[in-house]
């Protein structure tokens, strides 16, 4: 059921292919007189025989929309119909001369040649939330007719209401606007609140416009004229003037310090490579803890200084190829307690020439501190040396489990 088309503008445009056709035709006196709701009536012909008739033969289906608010649903076929909105369309298999609901307030009218028949709702038809029963009369050509069951609900909803739903959230910021500008949120002091907002924004939009107008006038008479250049010029000079004798030292200073700093750091880079370079020519049997275990590194792994074990301990092993330098190990990342015998300090350990893991362990960490200490090399070696120094500590751990307190096996870290 759809708002009435008077009162409904969308709807009277969902009703206008039907309403080009309309014929509507005054309702006729009914020659037949209706039985029992949901009946039809018979004629019957000169011999007392019974035919067959429009009434028992129609077919009314009920037309849908795409409108939210209007929608039909069948409860009997071709007999009972319960309708939601202002009204509702039917198409009949038959053609009818007349219809009419004698109920007020709702009517009925025919369109397309007799088979059409749209029902319109008063407003107040249906009392909200509640159906109220209406009966359809239609009248056939053949003098028979036939009465339908409408059980309509919600006749209120009009197309404008529906559509206004999308906007309300509109509408309540703006009366929440309006409140906090010192207005009231009827109709007439929304209006209110809408021309002063206009209101404003035209007084400012022209002030801006006509200010803008003439800065840009007046910039380009002044940018024609050598004296405005010439004030310009002068201008900027005294303003370098006065900064140099206000701020001149501090930028001094400034200016300075950014050379002190580049000095610094060469500094710290030479100190650093000088550091570096005097750790490499430092022979590795120097370190108190590795002493004449140096030969077995050296003929391990080619390292023949402090630094070169230190290196490789913290940056794992490279060796050159035709793609470019290739990883050999990962150092102390690579190393782990289940399988020391089986890394890279494999070499080391070969025929018993460091007796044990643990001892070569500490030979490494010895190193690594003796970078540290000796060279101030820690922020390249320190978390190479802690690693090394949680592998000793775990290797520990694991030979007390096996062998019991104070029986680990043997070696150590020096």
């Amino acid at each position: 059921m759809v708002l009435s088309m008077a009162v409904a503008p969308v709807g009277a445009a969902v009703a206008d292919p039907v309403a080009q056709q309309q014929t509507a035709t005054p309702t006729p006196a009914p020659t037949a007189t209706p039985t029992a709701n949901n009946t039809t009536t018979t004629p019957t012909d000169t011999n007392g025989s019974t035919n067959p008739t429009a009434a028992s033969q129609v077919r009314i289906t009920p037309e849908k929309f795409d409108e939210p608010f209007l929608a039909v649903s069948v409860r009997e076929s071709d007999s009972v119909f319960e309708t939601t909105g202002p009204f509702a369309l039917f198409t009949l298999s038959r053609e009818v001369e007349a219809a009419r609901i004698s109920q007020q307030p709702a009517e009925a009218q025919v369109f397309a040649g007799g088979t059409q028949v749209k029902v319109t709702y008063a407003d107040d038809a249906a009392p909200p939330g509640e159906t109220s029963l209406y009966t359809l009369e239609l009248f056939f050509t053949d003098g028979s007719t036939k009465e339908v069951e409408l059980y309509a609900r919600q006749t209120g909803v009009s197309v404008g209401a529906s559509e206004l739903q999308e906007y309300a959230p509109v509408l309540e910021e703006l009366r929440e606007v309006a409140e906090q500008h010192g207005y009231g949120t009827s109709p007439e002091e929304l209006e209110a609140y809408l021309s002063w907002v206009n209101e404003r924004a035209d007084l400012i939009d022209g002030f801006l416009t006509k200010s803008a107008a003439q800065l840009m006038a007046l910039a380009i008479a002044a940018s024609m004229n050598w004296l405005f250049w010439l004030l310009l010029l002068g201008l900027i000079a005294l303003v370098a003037k006065w900064i140099q004798k206000r701020w001149g030292g501090l930028l001094e200073a400034l200016q300075n310090d950014v050379g002190r700093a580049e000095r610094k750091r060469r500094e710290l880079e030479l100190a650093y490579e000088e550091q570096k370079q005097t750790a490499d020519e430092v022979p590795l049997e120097e370190v108190p803890a590795v002493g004449s275990n140096a030969v077995y590194w050296r003929d391990g792994h080619g390292v023949r200084s402090a630094g070169q074990l230190a290196r490789m301990a913290a940056f794992g092993a490279h060796r050159q190829t035709d793609d470019g330098l290739e990883q050999v190990h990962g150092g102390v990342e690579d190393l782990d307690t289940d399988s020391l015998e089986d890394s890279w300090l494999e070499p080391v350990l070969r025929s018993n020439r460091i007796p044990t893991a643990k001892q070569a362990l500490g030979e490494i960490k010895a190193t690594l501190e003796h970078m540290e200490t000796k060279h101030n090399l820690g922020h390249l070696y320190r978390d190479a040396r802690d690693d090394v120094a949680q592998l000793i500590q775990d290797v520990e751990e694991e030979d007390q489990m096996m062998f019991g307190p104070g029986n680990a096996g043997t070696g150590g870290d020096d």
